[in-house]
């Protein structure tokens, strides 16, 4: 059990989670009990973090203190992911930062890229890959836990993005370079364009939403369900690539038979069909794996990777929070 200070728990595990869309935080005791949750804006930092980014930071910190009655002197370990979380030769400045922001001393805070608390956060096998397409590509692995390794965390190799490809494919079948399908209409409907002619002068130009252009998935999903030919090469290409990513990384751990976790949002609003497809395709080359979403939200792998820090079990730590959340 954990120490009271002043009437209160102390010894405690924060976790943080932030991106580009939102901020997530977990507060929790050193047997799994969580004592706070928080959800606020986005944090992603390019370089030391900005005055946005830690203010978010540091509302949810002193939020999550709250709803724990605890002081930030009762955090004894915080793990925080954050997108920007690239290169070495940052990380002093960026760990600086960090601990102004929250309050908390430098040397209480683990600061990694958030693909690696979501690594944390999706399986309790010490052999692990994570693989999530969201608003971009997150990749991380590990042969153990501790040795937590960046996949492709700079976007450069260009993983397929079926939101992407779909932009280009309606251009090709406006101007007769690819067969037309009825996907080409659904998606112009989508993109709230009446006149095909007007479609890549409004792409070009960005007059559609980002949040229309980002959310594609399910109207490509439902036209690959109804037997779409355009759609079905959408779906395929994006099952390829993720499969090629994931083997990499399975590769990578040296192991024959880790997690493969698959999440993100388009990954997550994908249907059953696509998860067996992708399931498939990666045990085809690697039979040994398991396929499967994560466990955890990552702000929850972050308190594990802060307990592991500290010298808790992280895999009973993260099953006592299996069973607690």
């Amino acid at each position: 059990m954990a120490a009271m200070a002043h009437g209160r728990e102390s010894g405690l595990l924060l976790g943080l989670d932030g991106g580009s869309t939102k901020t997530a935080g977990v507060i929790i005791t050193p047997d799994g009990r969580v004592l706070g949750q928080v959800r606020g804006p986005a944090s992603a930092i390019v370089g030391p973090p900005n005055a946005e980014a830690s203010s978010v930071l540091g509302s949810i910190v002193d939020s999550l203190c709250s709803q724990a009655d605890a002081s930030l002197d009762d955090i004894e370990s915080c793990g925080v992911g954050l997108s920007g979380i690239d290169f070495d030769d940052e990380l002093s400045l960026q760990q600086e930062g960090i601990a102004a922001a929250l309050g908390i001393p430098r040397e209480r805070i683990i600061l990694v890229n958030d693909a690696i608390v979501a690594l944390w956060g999706a399986t309790a096998k010490p052999a692990a890959t994570l693989f999530q397409h969201g608003s971009g590509f997150t990749g991380a692995y590990r042969a153990q836990h501790g040795e937590e390794v960046l996949f492709d965390h700079l976007g450069v190799a260009s993983t397929f993005d079926m939101r992407r490809a779909l932009i280009a494919l309606v251009a090709r079948m406006i101007n007769g370079m690819a067969e037309p399908t009825p996907l080409k209409d659904k998606a112009l409907a989508h993109f709230g364009i009446a006149d095909e002619q007007e479609y890549c002068e409004a792409v070009y130009r960005q007059f559609i939403p980002s949040e229309r252009t980002v959310n594609t998935p399910p109207l490509i999903f439902a036209a690959w369900l109804e037997g779409d030919p355009a759609a079905t090469g959408l779906v395929e290409d994006a099952v390829r690539d993720y499969a090629l990513a994931a083997g990499a990384m399975i590769e990578a751990t040296g192991h024959r038979s880790p997690d493969v976790t698959l999440g993100g949002g388009v990954i997550a609003q994908a249907p059953e069909q696509f998860w067996r497809s992708l399931a498939e395709a990666i045990q085809e080359s690697h039979p040994l794996v398991t396929v499967k979403p994560p466990d955890l939200a990552p702000e929850f792998g972050g308190a594990v990777m802060a307990g592991y820090h500290i010298g808790l079990d992280p895999a009973q730590l993260f099953q006592q929070l299996r069973v607690n959340t």
